[in-house]
């Protein structure tokens, strides 16, 4: 069995679309949905990377990636004016735009002579991607670890389970260690509910990648860039319709 780029592309917006309809219906619909939506980040981001490997035009492509962050933050931003009440974080092309700009600003210090400014781009950069973006440290980390690890799956199985454990489970523990604050999954969650760490197991169908692209059409290279948006706000609509 093995997954084609078109296929992994099809299977993470279907654990999204799931994960996203639990979100923005909690008390509805089961909890099952999110924990399998944890699977779906992680294979964008791996598709974000090949991509950004194999493609003729990287500039093209983030400029690609800006449009669409801009988009998604001018429509919700409009939708929440017409249908105010919830909220609306999801912005997953602003996360893609900043991890691709890690990766140009870290090639960009290893081809540079001027390495000290560069590795202080990239760590500005990073922190940007920590503040600014939705999924944060994971962001970054994904983003490194696919791309530092790209072409040895072992290597990259490894380094993507441990990341994702310390930056889920991890963080918590280090809250409860280091600043005697109740970590979230000991007390007022358990493993189920704060299910982060459940990204771990996207490294199954990421691992059976067969490095081929799959089903190629304008349908299939920018129809993300439109399903993306309208799921997220038909969604937050119906939400607050129901209310």
């Amino acid at each position: 069995m093995s997954f084609n780029a078109f296929q992994l592309k099809l299977l993470a917006a279907m654990l999204m679309t799931l994960d996203h309809i639990q979100a923005y219906f909690p008390d509805s619909v089961p909890l099952a949905f999110h924990w399998l939506g944890r699977i779906s980040a992680p294979i964008f981001f791996f598709l974000l990377i090949e991509g950004y490997t194999y493609t003729r035009n990287r500039k093209r492509y983030m400029l690609r990636l800006a449009a669409g962050a801009a988009s998604m933050a001018i429509g919700s931003t409009l939708l929440l004016q017409l249908l105010p009440g919830g909220s609306i974080p999801n912005n997953i092309f602003l996360s893609m735009l900043g991890a691709l700009v890690l990766l140009a600003s870290y090639e960009w210090t290893l081809r540079s002579e001027s390495s000290a400014a560069g590795w202080m781009l990239c760590c500005a950069v990073a922190a940007a991607m920590v503040v600014g973006v939705e999924f944060s440290w994971l962001a970054v980390s994904m983003t490194l670890v696919f791309y530092l690890f790209r072409g040895r799956k072992r290597a990259m199985t490894i380094a993507y389970i441990a990341s994702s454990l310390v930056f889920t489970v991890g963080l918590d523990l280090f809250d409860l260690f280091i600043y005697g604050e109740t970590a979230m999954w000991v007390e007022e969650y358990s493993l189920w509910t704060y299910s982060q760490w459940m990204m771990v197991f996207a490294i199954i169908p990421i691992g059976l990648y067969n490095q081929r692209r799959g089903y190629q059409s304008m349908w299939a290279k920018y129809g993300f860039y439109l399903y993306y948006p309208l799921h997220i706000w038909i969604l937050y609509a119906g939400s607050i319709g129901f209310e």
